[in-house]
């Protein structure tokens, strides 16, 4: 199983990062985009197989085609929404999935158009956006992170003394962390 993993902003890195955790623990071959290349050595080191900067591959989807011998992803995770769903459906394969989590891209009128409608006919594909999930996901999600606790442990980019709030709250804004940054309290 593959799953392409857009790194796309500091905003969602901790959350992507827990999705490259939880996908490798369930098995799955990682690819994980971004525009860093530091994060993308940090999801490396989480256990990405492959790892693509959009920045020097604008064309990522034909890239992530190369790697799966032609027949793209089984899931996409996908945090940009409209500016690069026309990408994502072209990365993943027949009868494969795309996980909308976020819209990052905005939703504007000057995103690619895309035929939404023909690629889920002609691909199976299925899209679906994320929200809190019931009480058996939320079960099986604690047996998955039981069973894989190194891997599923949370990624700690810095962790900051309580009088240095304000430094980690630049630090947060400088988009430069990949995981959680931390502020201690005593």
């Amino acid at each position: 199983m593959f799953v392409s993993i857009p790194l796309k902003t500091a905003s969602h890195s901790h959350q992507i990062s827990f999705a490259l955790q939880f996908a490798i623990a369930s098995g799955a071959t990682a690819i994980v985009l971004s525009s860093s290349d530091d994060k993308l050595e940090s999801a490396t080191k989480l256990g990405a197989k492959h790892v693509i900067n959009y920045n020097t591959t604008p064309n990522w989807d034909q890239e992530v085609l190369k790697l799966t011998n032609g027949s793209g992803v089984d899931r996409v995770i996908e945090v940009v929404g409209n500016a690069t769903l026309a990408r994502s459906i072209s990365s993943v394969k027949i009868d494969g999935s795309i996980v909308i989590v976020g819209l990052l891209g905005g939703i504007g009128a000057d995103v690619p158009a895309v035929d939404i409608i023909g690629a889920s006919i002609f691909k199976g594909l299925k899209i679906s956006g994320i929200f809190v999930g019931s009480v058996p996901q939320f079960r099986n999600m604690n047996k998955l992170l039981t069973a894989n606790n190194e891997t599923t442990r949370p990624l700690i980019d810095k962790v900051f003394e309580f009088e240095y709030a304000k430094e980690a709250f630049a630090h947060l804004a400088s988009q430069k962390h990949v995981g959680k940054v931390v502020i201690k309290v005593n």
